[in-house]
């Protein structure tokens, strides 16, 4: 087993990519030959990705990763170091970046130009031009992924939840958020982009047994990302419905041959139109032509630029947001006080099947990336805190902790056996007895009535929240860019294989059968 400290600490950070160095420092060095230990992650983000611009060899000697990486790309440098060959990634129900499932990743070093890349079709790895085929690698390093809905996975469902419908497809075992899905044809344009991914496996939701089986031969640490429990979006929270779906139009593309010579000529080209995007930007907001007519010939980004001039948006993080966006949106949803306790029991019904502690546990905040907003931080961070000191006996806190003295000893610890039955009668429920689910086509915004109170900001109602941004005559593009349909005359530099409206990308997972 690792050599490892006997005393178990919580480590608060604030960026994600900020956990490597302490991965690196109080576990990686402590390994033994044939060695490696688990990842237990609560997120709302995949943070699958591998940086483009720092070599291979440097991850596998630089120690000091924080400046060459960002919070998408920090755990591959740690599967690829050898630390990591089990991921546990439990993700909220508003959250579609992975279905629900098993995937068994290859990450080795590219031999022509020298940094990690992935073995995977799956649009999040094309998108991201981080695919590459397993001859193409060397040093390839394996990590099998658990992807599962947290706090509705069946061995952790609550007594409410089983009253309606199942939200799992007992066939497929993926997740529906609604039980009206469960009726609809699953069928959409991501599942023939994800047909055939051989890194992909059905597999049922996660249960307490098949984790305790898989960690029987191993350590693990635990990850707490506050964005698990409340979801903000910065830069989508910046534009309107019509805006925003013009600026996936924009970066969105996906390649739907999954033949290797077929997706990297798809990278090729997308890493031309992404680079061609970028230059345009920088002409037209803040390059010699920022105070002349937009004269680009496709119509989306002339929008676009358009939308950026009026509402004087920082263009660099709007382009590096587009480059990561793949078939699904990004997740947003911001918490009610209810949902939070909610996703917190959730996450304890979780900890508590596992019968060994962890080594190690990591908070990160995520609030400067506008992943987490700032006034509900603090507040997610207290019950996280408290719950993590009601399940371990923690020695040490490294980081700002938010706790006050003894607060976290109102209630004993239960016994994690306790919580291998399904069926518990005192599993709280989620606001209106109902789990959340992203926006239908026909829903209606709903409004988010704030209230504030003494310590902390919490929504009157749990629902996504309206993508309009703030009434604010100053800060709008009023109306919007009026933009015609998509026509083989007005493609975007983005377009690369097949012309894809953005409304018809789905905002749930995609089915990889």
């Amino acid at each position: 087993m690792v050599g490892i400290r006997d005393k178990l600490k919580i480590e608060i950070v604030e960026h994600n990519n900020e956990v490597l160095p302490i991965l690196i420092r109080d576990i990686g060095i402590n390994l033994k030959a044939g060695e490696d230990v688990a990842l237990v992650r609560f997120d709302s983000y995949a943070d699958l990705l591998v940086p483009k611009k720092v070599k291979a060899d440097e991850i596998q000697t630089l120690d000091h990763l924080v400046d060459a990486i960002n919070n998408q790309c920090w755990i591959l440098p740690a599967v690829y170091r050898g630390y990591i060959t089990k991921i546990f990634w439990f993700k909220p129900p508003w959250a579609h970046q992975f279905q629900d499932g098993k995937y068994q990743l290859q990450v080795g070093k590219c031999q022509e130009t020298g940094v990690l890349k992935v073995v995977s079709t799956n649009a999040y790895f094309t998108s991201n031009c981080v695919y590459s085929s397993s001859d193409r690698l060397k040093n390839i390093h394996t990590v099998d992924i658990y992807v599962s809905t947290g706090g509705l996975a069946k061995n952790y469902a609550t007594t409410i939840e089983k009253s309606h419908p199942s939200i799992y497809d007992h066939d497929s075992g993926s997740e529906s958020l609604d039980a009206d899905n469960l009726k609809k044809d699953k069928s959409s344009v991501n599942d023939l982009n994800h047909k055939n991914d051989p890194t992909k496996q059905r597999v049922y939701p996660l249960d307490a047994t098949l984790i305790d089986q898989l960690l029987e031969t191993r350590q693990f640490l635990i990850d707490v990302d506050l964005s698990f429990f409340s979801t903000d979006d910065y830069i989508r929270k910046q534009f309107d419905e019509n805006e925003y779906e013009i600026l996936r139009y924009v970066y969105t593309r996906i390649v739907h041959d999954h033949s290797d010579m077929e997706i990297q000529r798809y990278i090729t080209a997308r890493e031309n139109a992404l680079e061609q995007i970028r230059t345009l930007m920088n002409e037209y907001v803040i390059g010699p032509k920022s105070d002349q007519p937009i004269i680009i010939e496709n119509p989306y980004l002339s929008a676009l630029i358009a939308i950026i001039r009026h509402k004087k948006l920082d263009w660099q993080a709007v382009h590096n947001y587009g480059m990561h966006l793949s078939d699904t949106r990004p997740p947003l949803h911001v918490s009610s006080e209810e949902m939070v306790i909610y996703l917190t029991e959730a996450m304890a019904k979780i900890l508590q099947s596992i019968k060994k502690d962890p080594i190690l546990i990591t908070i990160s905040r995520c609030v400067d990336d506008g992943h987490c907003s700032l006034e509900q931080a603090d507040l997610i961070q207290q019950y996280v805190e408290k719950k993590l000191h009601i399940l371990y006996k923690i020695d040490e806190t490294i980081g700002k902790s938010l706790l006050r003295n003894n607060e976290y000893e109102e209630e004993e610890p239960k016994d994690r056996r306790s919580m291998l039955i399904s069926d518990d009668e005192n599993s709280p429920s989620p606001p209106n007895g109902l789990p959340n689910r992203a926006p239908l086509s026909g829903d209606r915004p709903l409004a988010t009535d704030i209230t504030n109170s003494s310590k902390h900001l919490a929504l009157k109602k749990d629902v996504d929240i309206d993508l309009s941004p703030p009434s604010n005559t100053n800060n709008r593009l009023s109306p919007s860019p009026s933009v015609p349909s998509p026509s083989k005359e007005h493609l975007s530099p983005g377009e690369i294989i097949k012309t894809m409206s953005p409304s018809s990308l789905s905002e749930g997972s995609p089915i990889l059968d």
